[in-house]
């Protein structure tokens, strides 16, 4: 199985085709934290392959002299140049790409800046059902043309699934129940107690391996009755 690397819409992917004797006619669109397709990205591709889904992640950070990052600061300033514009292309181009390997639903699934575009996502609508992991720019937008959190929660066109760390310094407890407030009754929001930012990353300090496991089960029963 594996992952490998195409061009579509001079959008790079990296993908990860499920055994075709599995195979779910089903996808979901990856989208990265603020570091890029990495390592991680890359084992959320494998794992969703595994489970029958064709699996793809754009590399949004395309147009920028670099595609991924180790240090924050050098992330961030990738991460601010992005724009609706130029994120709606990317995940078109993906969209695109999944249906025309036979893809008849397509998901999306966020982790970090990639969880706020995948709400994004969900109230455009770009994709059939979305899920969030720890998505910021809840109480005021980040990016031009994409509303903050909570007003997209309120806008959702297909079903969208948000899963968030209490101990997140960034996406604190207050602003998860303003998201949840606002939604609408398309969003099903769960909060993990001890789980801080970045919870399911299995190379960060900040992994919970309880937290992940239960958001990754949720996340696969709700795929499996939206897609």
């Amino acid at each position: 199985m594996g992952t490998s690397k195409t061009t579509v819409a001079d959008v790079p992917l990296t993908v990860s085709t499920p055994d075709p004797a599995v195979s779910l006619g089903k996808a979901v669109v990856v989208l990265q934290e603020a570091w890029g397709v990495n390592a991680h990205i890359e084992s959320i591709l494998t794992r969703l392959a595994d489970a029958g889904y064709l699996a793809v992640a754009p590399h949004l950070y395309h147009r920028g002299s670099q595609t991924s990052f180790t240090d924050f600061p050098s992330a961030k300033e990738a991460l601010m140049a992005l724009n609706s514009k130029d994120i709606s292309h990317d995940v078109g181009a993906t969209a695109a790409y999944c249906k025309s390997e036979g893809a008849d639903t397509i998901g999306s699934l966020g982790f970090c800046m990639g969880g706020t575009v995948s709400l994004w996502c969900a109230a455009e609508p770009l994709v059939d059902a979305a899920v969030t992991y720890y998505g910021g720019a809840v109480a005021e937008s980040r990016w031009q043309g994409i509303p903050a959190g909570s007003e997209l929660a309120a806008q959702l066109k297909v079903p969208w699934l948000g899963h968030y760390g209490d101990l997140d310094p960034s996406i604190p407890p207050e602003c998860v129940e303003q998201l949840r407030s606002h939604a609408s009754k398309l969003a099903q929001v769960y909060r993990y107690p001890d789980a801080d930012h970045a919870f399911n990353n299995d190379t960060s300090s900040h992994y919970d391996p309880e937290a992940a496991d239960l958001a990754w089960s949720r996340t696969m029963e709700f795929f499996a009755k939206t897609l």
